[in-house]
Formats: C-alpha cells, sequence, structure tokens
C-alpha cells in the first residue's frame, strides 16, 4: 500500500493514472469526520430513500473526508490473477483567498479513528487539498481578477508577508542591480501571492524561486523589468494553472475515476458517493432525483458488497458461509480454503510491491486497506454468482467482462441500513418497500401517556426498532424485520397499559379516517 500525502502527491499521480488506465475495477473506502449532525440526521427505519439523501446532505455539508482508499485491480491476461495496486490518500483542504474551507468534528468519530491508529499529524500537517468545480471558478476568477492581495478574504499571513518588504525595502536602497537576496521558504499555496504581492510593491525588483524553494529577489533596471514583465505573461498563466493543480489535488484523481468509466466498487458505500460528489465535484443538489442522475452520469457502473452480500446471504450459508456483520469478516470468510474450494477456477489476488509505500501492515477501518478488503470480497463473490450454475465439466478461467453479465441485478444498487427500503437504485425506479407493516401503540389507561423511551425498552427486546409518537396518547413502531414485529405483537397482545396492533390507515390515521368520513 502506497500512502499518499501533499509531499509526494505529484510523484505518485504518474502511477496511479496509469493503474486506472488499465484497471479492470476500482474499490474505494472513505473515513469522514462525522457522521449525524444533529439528532435530525440519524437514520430510522421510517425514512424513505428521499428523507434518507436529505438527512445525509445536511451532515455531509458539515462535514468533510479525512482519508479516501483506492484499489485498481488488473488481470493478468496469461494466468487466472489478479494484481491490485493500493494508494491511501489523507486529505485535508488547505486555505486560499476567498475559499477558506469549514467543516466539523465529530467526537465519536474521532474517537472511532484514534481507536484504529489514525494519524492525525499526516492528516492535518500533510493532507492533500481538493476543491469541487464552484470552487475552482471562484479560484481562477480570483486569480484572474488581482482579488488576492489583502482585503477581508485573504488567507497570506500578513506578518510574513510585511516582514519580506521590510526585508527588501531595507535592502534595495544599498543594493547594485544584478546582487539578489534570499528570503526564506513559504508554503506552495501561497507561492504565487508572494510572488505577484513583492512584484506590485517594488518596481525595481524581480522574484523568482530557487532550487531550495526559497523567494529570491534581484535587484533589476526598468529595462530589464519591463522584458521580465513581458515574458512573464505566459509564464505568468502557466503559474496560475499550477498554482490551481496545487489546489485541485485529489480532485485530479477524482477526475480521472469519471473519465475511466470504470466499474466503481464500495461497501455500504452511499455516503462515500455523496462526499465525493460534494467535496470534488459539485454541491450537492436539493434533489435526491437530480443527485441520482448526476452520480450515475459520474459513474455509470456501481456495485456495492454489503447489498450483495444480504442478497446472497441463504446462497452463501448453503456453502456454511454465515453472514458477516463486518467488512473485515467478510473477507475472511471469502477468502477461507474452504469456501475457495468451493468454487472452481477462483482467481488469486496479488498484492503489488512498491518499496516507494509506507504501511503496508494490515490496518482495518483504514481507507486504504478497507478498499483493498471490497475490492476482494467484490472479485469473490462475482466469481461466485459467475460459476454457481456452470457444470464443472464446461468450466474455464474468464476475464472479468463475462462476470458483468451475472452482475446485472446489483449494478447501481446501493445499500441503505435502517430504512424503509434495504437499498436504492441510481440509474432506474426506486425498489418497492420490503420491510414489515407498522405497528400502532396506543395507551388504554384513563390518561395515560406514552413515553418513547420506554417503549423502545420494552420492543427492543425483540429487535431492532424505531419510535414516531403520533400523539400523547398513540405511536408508530417501525421494526427491521417481519419476525420482529410479529413477535412485538403477540408478546403485547393482553398488556395492561397500552394495545399493540398492526398499523391500519383507514382506522389509525387521522387523513385515513377523514377521507373515510
Amino acid at each position: 500500500m502506497i500512502e499518499v500525502n501533499r509531499d509526494n502527491f505529484d510523484i505518485v499521480y504518474p502511477k496511479v493514472e496509469y493503474a486506472i488506465k488499465v484497471a479492470d475495477f476500482i474499490s474505494i473506502d472513505a473515513e469522514f469526520t462525522g457522521l449525524h449532525f444533529d439528532e435530525r440526521s440519524k437514520p430510522s427505519l421510517f425514512d424513505s430513500s428521499t428523507e434518507r439523501y436529505a438527512k445525509l446532505k445536511r451532515s455531509i455539508q458539515k462535514y468533510t473526508l479525512s482519508q479516501i482508499g483506492l484499489t485498481t485491480f488488473t488481470r493478468n491476461i496469461t494466468n487466472n490473477q489478479y494484481l491490485s495496486q493500493t494508494f491511501n490518500f489523507y486529505l485535508c483542504p488547505i486555505p486560499f483567498g476567498s475559499n477558506d474551507q469549514r467543516f466539523c468534528l465529530q467526537a465519536s468519530s474521532l474517537q472511532f479513528l484514534c481507536k484504529h491508529l489514525f494519524n492525525f499529524n499526516k492528516w492535518f500537517y500533510e493532507g492533500i487539498p481538493y476543491l469541487n468545480n464552484v470552487q475552482e471558478q471562484v479560484v481562477w476568477e480570483e486569480l484572474d481578477g488581482g482579488l488576492l492581495f489583502g482585503g477581508i478574504n485573504s488567507t497570506i499571513d500578513e506578518k510574513e508577508i510585511q516582514s519580506f518588504c521590510s526585508k527588501v525595502a531595507s535592502w534595495l536602497p544599498n543594493s547594485k542591480i544584478g546582487e539578489s537576496l534570499t528570503l526564506t521558504k513559504c508554503e506552495d499555496s501561497q507561492e504565487y501571492i508572494y510572488h505577484s504581492d513583492l512584484r506590485m510593491r517594488f518596481s525595481q525588483i524581480w522574484t523568482y524561486k530557487n532550487q531550495f524553494d526559497q523567494i529570491v529577489v534581484e535587484h533589476v533596471d526598468s529595462i530589464k523589468r519591463h522584458l521580465l514583465e513581458k515574458q512573464s505573461h505566459e509564464s505568468d498563466r502557466q503559474f496560475k494553472r499550477k498554482q490551481v493543480l496545487q489546489l485541485l489535488g485529489f480532485t485530479r484523481i477524482f477526475r480521472l475515476l469519471q473519465k475511466s468509466h470504470k466499474p466503481i466498487v464500495g461497501h455500504n458505500l452511499l455516503m462515500d458517493l455523496m462526499f465525493m460528489y460534494d467535496k470534488f465535484y459539485n454541491p450537492l443538489p436539493e434533489s435526491y432525483r437530480d443527485f441520482k442522475e448526476g452520480i450515475n452520469k459520474l459513474f455509470p457502473v456501481i456495485f456495492d458488497t454489503k447489498h450483495m452480500n444480504y442478497c446472497l446471504k441463504k446462497q452463501l450459508e448453503s456453502l456454511e458461509i454465515y453472514n458477516s456483520n463486518s467488512l473485515v469478516e467478510l473477507y475472511h470468510n471469502l477468502s477461507s480454503t474452504h469456501f475457495l474450494l468451493a468454487t472452481i477456477h477462483q482467481p488469486s489476488i496479488l498484492q503489488d510491491e512498491d518499496e516507494s509505500g509506507a504501511g503496508d501492515e494490515e490496518k482495518p477501518h483504514h481507507a486504504g486497506y478497507d478498499s483493498y478488503l471490497c475490492g476482494c470480497v467484490f472479485l469473490r463473490l462475482s466469481h461466485f454468482l459467475h460459476y454457481r450454475n456452470i457444470d464443472a465439466m464446461d468450466a474455464a478461467p474468464c476475464i472479468f467482462k463475462d462476470y458483468l453479465q451475472s452482475l446485472k441485478k446489483y449494478k447501481n444498487c446501493i445499500n441503505i441500513i435502517r430504512a424503509m427500503v434495504n437499498h436504492i437504485r441510481l440509474d432506474g425506479e426506486e425498489p418497492p418497500c420490503q420491510r414489515p407493516p407498522l405497528i400502532h401503540v396506543e395507551s388504554i389507561l384513563p390518561g395515560g401517556k406514552l413515553i418513547s423511551q420506554q417503549l423502545a425498552a420494552w420492543f427492543s427486546l425483540y429487535g431492532t426498532v424505531d419510535i414516531q409518537t403520533v400523539n400523547t396518547r398513540q405511536a408508530l413502531v417501525a421494526t427491521s424485520n417481519f419476525l420482529t414485529a410479529q413477535d412485538i405483537i403477540q408478546a403485547f397482545k393482553n398488556h395492561h397499559s397500552i394495545r399493540v396492533t398492526k398499523y391500519r390507515f383507514w382506522d389509525h390515521s387521522s387523513l385515513g379516517q377523514g377521507i373515510f368520513w
């Protein structure tokens, strides 16, 4: 695994570009600074896909990405083997002009990252910047309009630039034409501003950068200054392009993924997709339908291994591969000798060894490692699906495109946890609700009132539930499966203080009763 930060990004970029170009499919994973911005943003079994999108959008606008993992899988044409290359990117926005991104941190998310030894120093000190299309446009406007020098939106260190100016002002009167003054190194993201500001303030100098990335100030006459200004128009544009490329950072990788049109794979990846859309493409649209159309244009082929595993649960159990609660468990189950021998011609997976990489040890819940696990799980499930109905005598190793024919049912279906539907479909109509009917609860005691916490304590003994109060005497209960709903209704059939029944619109809804009358 290659860890990529701000210092080695330009060096690693060509390797990532080539890996994406030759890949058969690409798996991704992301870590965030938070999940649920407030109580209103928490998932509920009452959520429709539209309501869930609105909740996630509210949170994603407040939080940001801290890490993205990307693993490419490429089939070796000479044998039944896939080569994987994993890149682990630390991301952190940097200020430039009016682009000074703000984001929140959720304590539970930070605790989760600490528990799994996340390197916060690398994140803050070496994180790769990024821009979406709107932010990039603003940067270009400020660069071309000269709006970066001073003012309320300036992000330059005023003390540092003032120190530079004081040194130049003290040195210039006593210097001779051709002599130079070397200043200290400045941040790469501020380099253009410092050069432009110094040249604007002093008409008898010119600035450039030496081999040590320090700013050098040369005393020049008016003729040379005029020639350098004339020559600098094109170089100035190149300098601006370089500045924008530095600020784009990981967005350049996102655009490689977009242009490649390669299948994108993730595990429970709705939030990953929404974060990537918002931070690297455009602000998330208000409409859930617009988001579906937008993400489908960006990535026409997406697979979610959590949804695939859910759909294949019974078939895997028949092979004694039991339901896994986490990506790590699923990976180990599908990598076991027992499973590999259950299907013929299972391809081997070889990890690319790169001596320039770091952090090669296994680190669950680090984005790079999880993206690798996810890709391996996808490959194993794809192979299982493709060969399950093929006679052993007729089977032969296949290319990746052959798998896609067996995966049509799962294409662009994205898992949703704890909602009215268990998945959404990005390229078509929403799937029908597969959750059990709601349960209606009513207090039967004179003057009795329902308490949500008490109902939750009672009903959660039978499975996952969510409570939604209608008024002080009535509430609705959503359950995760039919067995839980059945057990609750049966257990509270003769309860002394509440009546528990299946929800019926005509009997229990004020709207339904109004229509009926």
